[in-house]
């Protein structure tokens, strides 16, 4: 009888304690998308793709604890990982399972408004962890959040690609103008089958006036469109060279300028590549090839360039290319460049002005060395 009494009480109390409203961790954001990786130098965090991207056994994770106040990382990890806060280790898995850290203590304890955690281990398989950030709240509030209207959760903030939204917008409105300022220049520029032509057209209201503002206002489109796939490029990969030091991709007006500079140098380099045309057409004695020349280059790489930057900018604002893989559009994007020297190397030799070996030494002058230069310099 007294066994059956304690029983009973006991039952009781697991009833009671079923009862509760106890706090449960919810998910509120898994923050795979903010994962970093090591470069292939070794020299600095880039943007973590997909497990190719992986170079080093390293994944980090920057926080800004003013927008994660009041939360709980749970990080998922295997045996043996290495968890590393501010660069300095706070633990290390002796087994698979999931590591708990409430953000406001991490916060107290290593001081600053940003929280760098870094997860270490061999053989690292990034298809293996998982980081989350977790919410406590009681079953009943949960409950009745359910039931109410959705709550509105605060934007992620990502300053390149706030610019990046911006300057799409502003390349459809620059493209929108040429459109109603310079119809037959939209026709002309973008013919697809003139582009491709395998004979040389002399259109002469364009190729004889390349410096007209018609013209410079495309040409100003082409160059903003390749420093903006450029630039895309860099964010993705991370590789800005250090020549151009002046480029810096941290803020939205920093990438707003470095956009605006690379344009520049974009549309001083095309200036020059008209000069070394018209220089060497005049001592080749073919003059007249110059100016079509230049038209076409320009022509098939605008075709070119604005494919490029539509995909790259679906991918990209899409987060496709979580998924997709980024490099197939880079190589896209530098076999492009080497398909218009082709197209441009047919046009050319049928015409009976050139001969072959002369040719051959004018396009690797005004085309393959410049774009062997171009591709070690910004990638």
């Amino acid at each position: 009888m007294f066994r059956a009494i304690i029983l009973f009480i006991l039952l009781s109390g697991v009833q009671n304690v079923s009862a509760q409203d106890p706090m449960r961790l919810l998910p509120v954001k898994d923050l795979k998308s903010k994962w970093l990786t090591v470069d292939r130098s070794g020299q600095k965090y880039i943007p973590y793709i997909n497990k190719r991207s992986l170079q080093y056994p390293v994944v980090g994770l920057m926080l800004d604890t003013l927008d994660v106040s009041g939360l709980t990382l749970e990080l998922c990890v295997p045996e043996g990982t290495s968890v590393f806060v501010n660069n300095k280790i706070v633990d290390r898995t002796r087994q698979r399972g999931c590591l708990y850290y409430d953000l406001d203590s991490l916060k107290s304890v290593h001081a600053g408004t940003d929280l760098f955690l870094s997860l270490f281990r061999e053989n690292l398989d990034p298809t293996s962890i998982s980081t989350t950030l977790m919410t406590r709240q009681p079953v009943s509030k949960l409950l009745a959040e359910t039931e109410s209207t959705l709550q509105i959760k605060r934007r992620s903030h990502d300053q390149f690609a706030d610019f990046f939204i911006v300057a799409v917008l502003i390349m459809l409105a620059f493209y929108a103008f040429l459109i109603n300022r310079y119809p037959k220049g939209n026709r002309d520029f973008f013919n697809v089958s003139k582009a491709f032509s395998l004979t040389l057209k002399e259109e002469k209201v364009l190729t004889q006036r390349n410096m007209s503002t018609a013209n410079a206002m495309f040409f100003c489109l082409y160059s903003m469109s390749i420093a903006l796939v450029i630039i895309l490029f860099w964010s993705i990969f991370g590789g800005i060279p250090e020549l151009l030091d002046f480029i810096s991709l941290n803020t939205f007006w920093s990438c707003l300028f470095s956009w605006v500079a690379l344009s520049a140098i974009a549309f001083c380099v095309v200036e020059l590549k008209y000069l070394l045309i018209r220089t060497l057409c005049s001592l080749l004695n073919v003059a007249k090839i110059a100016q079509i020349h230049f038209f076409d280059f320009i022509r098939i790489g605008l075709i070119f360039i604005c494919t490029v930057l539509v995909v790259a900018s679906v991918l990209y604002l899409t987060n496709l290319y979580q998924m997709v893989p980024f490099t197939i559009v880079l190589y896209a994007f530098i076999s492009l460049l080497g398909v218009r020297i082709v197209i441009l190397l047919l046009k050319l030799i049928g015409d009976t002005s050139f001969r072959k070996i002369h040719l051959i030494s004018y396009l690797c002058t005004t085309e393959i060395l410049p774009l062997l230069i171009g591709i070690r310099i910004f990638f």
